[in-house]
């Protein structure tokens, strides 16, 4: 065969080894328009001091974070609502994780009307968060919503309370309200997961006299850390994008007296102003933004890493 030959032989192979490379290239083109650029475009603009108008000429350096870490009003501020942000994380996680693998399991269960409740749990999901709001809004009506008449016709009047509207009490409200709404989703991906697990393991159990307590805790939840994991993940990340909830039950001030105030609750105020019709610090709204990346990026490839080596064992 001719020089020219294998030249042309080489030439297709290394063509059919990188083809791929082309398929990749419009998705890899949209991610780096939409996430790539507006993200290091963040960070370049939360090195100024810029209000959002006009030319970007004011260069701080690093002042916008120092502010949010160590100078007050600023800092108390991003403690206060990183502190908000971390409590939904905990009670999210909990019932994301713990409770919707156990009700999974049950669900997995052969028992009559398991379909229905399966429909039950996972229906909210389906809603959108600005439903979801006005529907709860009027539910928690202080005045003449269900749930405080409710109470006060089984003789529970002393706990008819005005629920988001006292400082005490919003912020779990708007956690519960979230979890009603997603809760079917790791409820879904853990009765996958529990469907996956071969019948031969958990009838071995039975033989040995597991009861359906011990299968659950010796022999399910073991096969289930995968998903616990990634379910992790997802719930640490949402937590820390909570936002529409809180903006559209109490508003951009996250009242009461800011305590349902988040990071993203935040940042919208510093950015766009108090109910977005001036802009105010896009410099300080950007770094804010950041920070936020910065938290969410080194849990999400420690629980990577975690789940790739947990994944090599088994």
């Amino acid at each position: 065969m001719s020089i020219a030959g294998r030249q042309k032989i080489k030439k297709t192979a290394w063509i059919k080894k990188y083809i791929f490379l082309l398929m990749l290239f419009p998705a890899l083109l949209l991610y780096s328009i939409f996430i790539l650029y507006p993200f290091f475009n963040s960070i370049y603009i939360s090195l100024f001091k810029w209000s959002g108008v006009g030319p970007i000429t004011d260069f701080v350096g690093l002042d916008n974070y120092i502010k949010w870490l160590t100078e007050p009003p600023y800092s108390t501020m991003f403690y206060r609502a990183l502190g908000h942000n971390v409590i939904v994380f905990i009670i999210n996680v909990i019932f994301s994780v713990f409770f919707g693998m156990f009700v999974a399991f049950l669900l997995s269960q052969k028992i009559k009307g398991s379909n229905f409740y399966k429909t039950i749990f996972f229906m909210p999901h389906t809603f959108s968060l600005a439903v979801v709001a006005f529907l709860w809004g009027l539910l928690l009506n202080p005045q003449w919503g269900i749930v405080n008449n409710l109470l006060k016709s089984i003789g529970l009047g002393k706990f008819a309370l005005p629920w988001l509207g006292n400082e005490h009490t919003a912020l779990l409200i708007i956690i519960l309200i979230g979890l009603w709404h997603s809760l079917g989703f790791p409820i879904l991906v853990f009765l996958s997961a529990i469907i996956g697990i071969p019948q031969s393991v958990i009838e071995a159990a039975i033989v040995d006299g597991a009861n359906t307590r011990t299968i659950f805790s010796k022999v399910v939840m073991p096969l289930l850390i995968p998903p616990m994991l990634t379910i992790a993940v997802l719930t640490f990340i949402g937590s820390f994008g909570t936002f529409e909830l809180i903006f559209l039950l109490e508003g951009a001030e996250a009242g009461p007296f800011y305590s349902t105030d988040v990071l993203g609750t935040l940042f919208y105020r510093t950015a766009f102003g108090g109910m977005g019709s001036t802009a105010s610090g896009m410099g300080l709204g950007a770094a804010l933004a950041t920070i936020m990346v910065l938290l969410i990026i080194p849990f999400s490839i420690l629980s990577v890493w975690f789940q790739t080596k947990k994944n090599v064992e088994y």
